[in-house]
């Protein structure tokens, strides 16, 4: 396991993330002096996104969130099996040849996330994702490979949404739809992996009725949850947002940085409560 490092996340916007409270305390649990720092790089900067994803691999390695994951996956020199699938990446770092490697740790992370909902089951289940970008994709992947009866994509523009479905080839299970299709119908679950919730003010993903959705998934989170969360609770939803999900991947991302991570409970612990920590002191 690596002794030291620099590491970091790429996105725009990082304001808001508690990625790098998350962590420095897993580093501080596993005694590692190494610093992990967010960075904004600005949408449709590549060059730039690029720069920091070799200057932070050959460091340590790094993370990409919203609007990077497809652009930092044709960035690559070396990619798993799940980013050639997403066609997206959330983390990265150079092999022992230089070589710039990338992983997407959304799949596994979303699934080992669902465990924290007792309602949320997606085996059989009908399944409304909102939103067609590399988020989605992750999710889309995952529901397929969890055996969902039904599946559906709503993106504002439907050829985004398509062209999802397409490239990862579940037309099997899966359709697309925009958000005035969406307006009737009955999911057991659905997925909020648009950035809508990420700034203050943002409008409601999609205005959910009790009647009509069993269970609902924020991949957005904030202190307490997300407006949607709490929006879906009131109505008597179970509901879940994104937090539980950016641990598992982070833990996960952290196996492909420093090699297989020991006692990753307690790792995953100490780093939920750097995240209660950081909502006492009123930092998203």
């Amino acid at each position: 396991m690596s002794e030291s490092g620099r590491y970091g996340l790429l996105g725009d916007p990082v304001t808001h993330t508690l990625s790098p409270r998350l962590y420095r305390a897993a580093f501080a649990y596993l005694q590692i002096p190494a610093v992990y720092q967010a960075h904004r790089v600005p949408r449709d900067d590549s060059m730039a996104l690029r720069r920091w994803m070799t200057e932070l691999g050959a460091s340590g390695g790094g993370n990409v969130t919203v609007p990077h994951k497809g652009l930092a996956a044709s960035h690559l020199e070396v990619s798993s099996g799940t980013v050639d699938r997403t066609g997206a990446c959330n983390c990265f770092w150079l092999d022992s040849a230089g070589r710039l490697v990338g992983d997407n740790t959304d799949v596994e992370g979303f699934l080992a996330a669902t465990t924290d909902l007792t309602e949320l089951r997606l085996e059989g289940a009908s399944v409304l994702i909102l939103g067609a970008g590399g988020a989605a994709r992750a999710v889309a992947l995952a529901c397929s490979e969890a055996g969902v009866g039904q599946l559906v994509v709503c993106n504002r523009t439907v050829g985004r949404a398509e062209a999802l479905v397409s490239h990862l080839g579940i037309e099997r299970v899966a359709s697309v739809a925009s958000p005035l299709d969406v307006s009737s119908g009955v999911w057991d679950v659905v997925v909020n992996a648009t950035s809508l919730g990420l700034v203050p003010g943002d409008p409601l993903p999609l205005t959910l009725e009790s009647d009509r959705f069993g269970c609902a998934f924020d991949l957005v989170y904030g202190p307490g949850g997300t407006e949607w969360t709490r929006h879906a609770v009131a109505l008597g939803i179970p509901a879940i947002d994104g937090l539980s999900m950016l641990e598992n991947q982070a833990v996960l991302s952290l196996d492909r940085w420093l090699g297989q991570v020991p006692d990753r409970r307690s790792v995953t612990r100490e780093m939920r409560q750097a995240a209660i920590d950081s909502s006492r002191l009123g930092s998203g």
